[in-house]
């Protein structure tokens, strides 16, 4: 059984239009009790990063909570951040995943040092394998964050990313100089095994599904389609699959919750 959560924020901001997602889905979401942050957009970096901490932890303790109640936690937030509160959660059930399969047109994977946009929804895979910047005069430090989920760093060598086809250039050394099998989508289930615990992250802008999902946040070409998604997910099921994460669309421009329901017959997909 699957609980599913669902996390409508981005980046500590609110995002109210994700919650359509309880009206329209076949199967039950709960919204995740969070503090009564309404605040639609936020400057300043570390009031985000103080925010997301604490929506975050909260969602660490639901899934943690899921886990310990046998169930797999799936949930849908705003942005890839949502990622170390689902690992969190996994590791205080004392059942941290064996692998992660990281799906994402973008490779997440900038600290201070390598980005030139300071957008801090580049940097959430960095973070959670230990490489965010301990620097005094950056903009932000995320360790709030990560001590608020109280989640720990988890090991490069055992995440597989697809297919980071948008890479910006100190981002592309970073991940060569990483442990992190960076592969494309058709080449996935070389690195993944049966035998081991995967937590699922499925970013929906890995898709170059336009007709499908027109509200994706970020289209990037030449990627996978929606079906070829599907039948990934499909062979997925063989797979133990122990929690799924989902980083959403742009729920304000989903008027006719087509993209939203593209994303969710999807994730039907994984059973």
């Amino acid at each position: 059984m699957k609980d599913r959560i669902l996390v409508p924020f981005l980046l500590g901001q609110r995002r109210e239009g994700l919650c359509r997602v309880c009206d329209i889905a076949d199967q039950f979401w709960s919204v995740l009790a969070t503090p009564d942050f309404q605040e639609t957009e936020i400057v300043d970096a570390r009031e985000k990063i103080r925010r997301m901490g604490e929506i975050y932890s909260r969602l660490a303790e639901s899934v943690m909570e899921s886990v310990n109640n046998g169930r797999v936690p799936m949930s849908i937030a705003g942005d890839c951040f949502s990622t170390l509160g689902v690992l969190g959660g996994l590791q205080k059930a004392g059942k941290p995943p064996d692998r992660i399969l990281w799906l994402d047109a973008h490779g997440d994977f900038h600290t201070w040092e390598t980005t030139q946009t300071q957008y801090l929804g580049g940097m959430p895979l960095a973070v959670m394998v230990g490489r965010h910047s301990l620097r005094q005069d950056s903009p932000a430090s995320f360790m709030p964050l990560v001590e608020k989920i109280g989640v720990k760093p988890y090991p490069e060598e055992k995440i597989v990313l697809s297919d980071a086809r948008d890479l910006d250039p100190g981002e592309i050394e970073a991940i060569q100089n990483s442990k992190i099998a960076v592969c494309r989508m058709g080449d996935i289930f070389e690195h993944l095994s049966a035998n081991e615990s995967l937590y699922l992250h499925f970013d929906t802008d890995v898709m170059d599904g336009e007709t499908e999902m027109p509200a994706l946040k970020y289209h990037v070409k030449h990627g996978p389609s929606h079906a070829d998604i599907s039948s990934i997910f499909k062979r997925l099921r063989n797979l133990n699959v122990v929690a799924v994460s989902v980083s959403a669309w742009h729920a304000d421009k989903d008027t006719d919750n087509k993209t939203a329901l593209a994303c969710l017959a999807l994730l039907n997909e994984l059973g």
